[in-house]
């Protein structure tokens, strides 16, 4: 039987071990990895289309894929006929400072660096509206690291794994980054989503729920904790 191919468009950024962008053939990070799992139970392929994040909310109309990989339904205003799985991973969302900044007070955190593309988490919005807080956005996430620590800006709005995976590659100490103890945080998770294969995605939730053994020994493999 010949397999289905199917055509996931995923960030362009650097955000391993969650994803990475097209340069990483070797290393596509957790997410890719279990999806690659899903596919070969199924007989499937998938092919992965690296897309601007910036474009994010046009990759359906534009870019002729049949999946979208991390979504979530809070990224989408009016969810454009979506269909979403289950969630894949469940995480956090905190913010990232140097490790002896770590007991600031909230008040003290005023410039907050993140991805082009990302959308500032529900638990700044009451700080948005009342513009206390800037965010600086940058296309590299090993730039925005390094302007946290030169001391340029007070936080990131990035995922711990991440900016921690980032900082060793670039010399520094991980432990040297730490969450934020009086900051904001808030729940949130990377799910699939789709418009057209509604059948794929109650496939992959019944995976989800099958193979949660399988998930996180991959989790322990990204180096990924709760």
């Amino acid at each position: 039987m010949q397999q289905q191919i199917y055509r996931v468009g995923v960030e362009d950024i650097d955000y391993y071990p969650m994803y990475s962008n097209k340069s990483a053939i070797d290393n596509p990070g957790f997410l890719i990895d279990v999806l690659e799992i899903f596919a070969k139970q199924h007989n499937i392929k998938f092919e992965y289309i690296h897309l601007p994040t910036t474009r994010f909310h046009e990759w359906y109309q534009k870019e002729d894929i049949d999946f979208r990989l991390p979504d979530h339904s809070l990224w989408n205003s009016g969810n454009e006929g979506l269909v979403f799985s289950e969630d894949i991973i469940n995480l956090r969302a905190d913010t990232v400072v140097l490790k002896e900044n770590r007991k600031l007070p909230e008040s003290e955190i005023r410039t907050i660096g993140t991805l082009y593309g990302f959308i500032p988490g529900p638990q700044w919005a009451s700080r948005i509206e009342e513009n206390n807080i800037e965010f600086v956005y940058e296309g590299s996430t090993r730039i925005l690291i390094r302007m946290l620590k030169k001391g340029l800006i007070d936080g990131l709005d990035l995922n711990i794994h991440v900016v921690k995976h980032y900082a060793t590659e670039l010399g520094y100490d991980a432990n040297d980054f730490a969450l934020a103890k009086h900051a904001p945080s808030t729940q949130f998770s990377y799910q699939l989503s789709t418009t057209s294969h509604p059948d794929i995605i109650r496939q992959f939730d019944a995976f989800l729920e099958n193979a949660k053994n399988e998930i996180a020994a991959l989790k322990r493999a990204n180096n990924i904790y709760n």
